[in-house]
Formats: C-alpha cells, structure tokens, sequence
C-alpha cells in the first residue's frame, strides 16, 4: 500500500502503527481518525478534550507537535485569522489548571 488513502488523504492506524513499531499509538482509537470536513463545533470540542487530556497528565512540561489550524483554535491565538502559526514554529504556552492558556515566549519561527 502506498500509505495514504486517496479518499481522505489519511493513513490507517493498522499500516501506520506497522510502518513505526517503535511508536505507542494506544492512544488513537480509530482505525481511520480523521475527517474530509470538520465543523467548528467538531474542533472545539476535539479542542476541549485534548485540553482536558494534558491536564489530566502528571507532566509539567509536554512538547504538542500539531497542525496550525487546531493549535489557533486550541491556543485562542489571533481569532481573525483562520491559522496564526508559521510553519516550524515553536512556542510556549503556559496551561493553567482552570484550563486558561497564556503565551510564552517565541523560541522559534521560519517564515516563509
């Protein structure tokens, strides 16, 4: 298989968990995770979760490697942009137990 499906542009998590043994994917609970459309509603809710998930770990510094589209949405960074994240950009946020969320600082950015 060429390890991605056409139809969604995805990779199932039984050939993508063979291509990388050495990768704990326990956590991915659907064979085929992803959507073609997502609606707002959707992402703040797959937001809320993933909010709820680091708050429950017992780390207190997590690195988050994501799309800039969900880390807008998560993070609340400029609203009236649809992605405010550059390509490799690395940030600091700091997420507080109520759930609120504050920039750090900028440690990296390639602009493009």
């Amino acid at each position: 298989s060429s390890g991605i499906n056409a139809e969604y542009g995805g990779t199932p998590l039984s050939e993508i968990s063979a291509q990388f043994p050495g990768y704990d994917f326990s956590l991915v609970t659907e064979e085929e995770w992803w959507t073609t459309e997502e609606s707002h509603e959707h992402l703040l809710e797959r937001c809320q979760a993933f909010r709820d998930f680091l708050l429950a770990r017992p780390e207190k510094r997590i690195a988050v490697v994501s799309h800039g589209r969900f880390l807008t949405v998560f993070t609340g960074e400029d609203k009236s942009q649809f992605n405010s994240f550059w390509n490799c950009d690395a940030r600091e946020f700091v997420l507080s137990t109520d759930g609120t969320m504050k920039q750090g600082k900028v440690f990296l950015r390639v602009e493009t």
